[in-house]
């Protein structure tokens, strides 16, 4: 996997005025430990135990979403995180939509996701992260990843000392 799965940054919904994460575990330049692989494009991305740093944080509603590539309509099933304002037509301030509930997205954090149609499958209301992450597992590093849950990391000290 290359750093071509994180689409052009200038493509990228902009993030002012997005909320800060309130009372955030992490803070920028922390380093973190990811628990859960991801989903990109055809193929589960390999992060769980994967160190990674805090590249900013915030505080708005995610969704995982399954929809098919706009460039090859590969299907991917449930793609964790797409943000509420990534979400054609939605806003920072919108009302939360529900599981099952068709989107087009304007999140470009691969090829063929931007304008994608797309089925919400999970929603949370919490801290949210962007990552670096560095070569691990076989793939190559990712730069600005969006988005990882608070819950979906932990401290690197706490990672060592517990050894998982």
């Amino acid at each position: 996997m290359d750093m071509k799965m994180n689409a052009n940054q200038n493509e990228q919904v902009p993030l002012d005025g997005l909320e800060p994460a309130v009372d955030p575990c992490y803070e920028k330049g922390d380093q973190v430990t990811l628990l859960v692989d991801h989903v990109m494009a055809h193929m589960i991305m390999k992060m769980k135990g994967a160190p990674a740093t805090i590249v900013a944080g915030y505080h708005t509603r995610a969704y995982a979403v399954d929809f098919y590539t706009t460039n090859d309509h590969t299907f991917v099933k449930d793609h964790k995180w797409i943000i509420q304002r990534e979400i054609k037509g939605e806003t920072d301030d919108s009302p939360a939509l529900a599981n099952g509930t068709e989107i087009t997205m304007e999140a470009a954090h691969m090829p063929g996701m931007k304008g994608a149609k797309a089925t919400i499958v999970d929603s949370a209301d919490e801290n949210i992260y962007i990552v670096d992450v560095p070569p691990y597992q076989g793939q190559q590093a990712m730069m600005n990843h969006r988005w990882f849950l608070q819950s979906e990391m932990q401290t690197r000290e706490a990672t060592e000392e517990t050894g998982d």
